[in-house]
């Protein structure tokens, strides 16, 4: 059963990376990265439990401060000096659409298939690690996904939060079981470098009046 909902939960992680990423709504976007970030703490905390590491409780704390707390409110605190809808991307929305599902599905399916290549132990071959490396990486993937075809500055920070979250993912599904990988998930946070790129994009905004982060090279003049 504990297997079952690791699974779940992996998916739902999936699901809502698509949100995320696709919803022009920028405050509806910055609600469903607090659910992506609940879920993923939701994760880290049943491992903690399912393989035995109370180590990892703390790296719960810590997600739940940095990534439940902290950036959503660094977020909509940007989204009140800023337009509330996403600056057009360079993909429109029906395609978007279309190529981001098509990425999650294919990608988590060769993943899942071929996680033996990405990960060679007996341990990654079962589940619910397996599923948990697939959606991993493939949320990764769909954090690159945003960094290329979003010019909008909290797109922007999104993107880069999904890369850092599918990071943690794989750090917790290849080494679930050791101490270390709280101190490593820990520092690998990129909650400083969210608020910088925030602020930042607060005085593009301010100069130029858009959040279209190919202004940014314009500071230099």
């Amino acid at each position: 059963m504990s297997n079952h909902i690791l699974v779940t939960l992996t998916l739902a992680i999936l699901i809502t990376s698509i949100f995320t990423v696709e919803l022009r709504n920028l405050r509806t976007t910055v609600y469903f990265y607090w659910l992506h970030s609940a879920l993923l703490l939701s994760i880290i905390t049943a491992y903690a439990t399912v393989m035995h590491n109370p180590t990892l409780y703390i790296w719960s704390v810590s997600v739940l401060v940095t990534k439940v707390i902290i950036i959503p409110t660094l977020m909509l605190t940007f989204l009140r000096r800023v337009p509330a809808y996403e600056f057009r991307p360079v993909i429109g929305f029906g395609a978007s659409l279309v190529i981001i599902v098509s990425i999650e599905i294919v990608f988590y399916k060769l993943f899942h298939a071929y996680a033996y290549l990405l990960a060679p132990t007996a341990q990654a071959q079962q589940e619910p690690t397996r599923s948990l490396l697939a959606g991993a990486f493939t949320v990764f993937l769909l954090g690159i996904y945003a960094l290329l075809t979003r010019r909008d500055a909290l797109k922007t920070v999104v993107g880069l939060a999904l890369m850092e979250n599918g990071v943690h993912l794989v750090l917790l599904a290849l080494a679930s079981q050791l101490p270390e990988t709280t101190m490593i998930g820990i520092l690998t946070d990129v909650v400083v470098v969210v608020g910088l790129l925030l602020y930042i994009s607060t005085q593009v905004y301010e100069i130029f009046g858009v959040t279209d982060t190919a202004r940014l090279s314009e500071l230099r003049h």
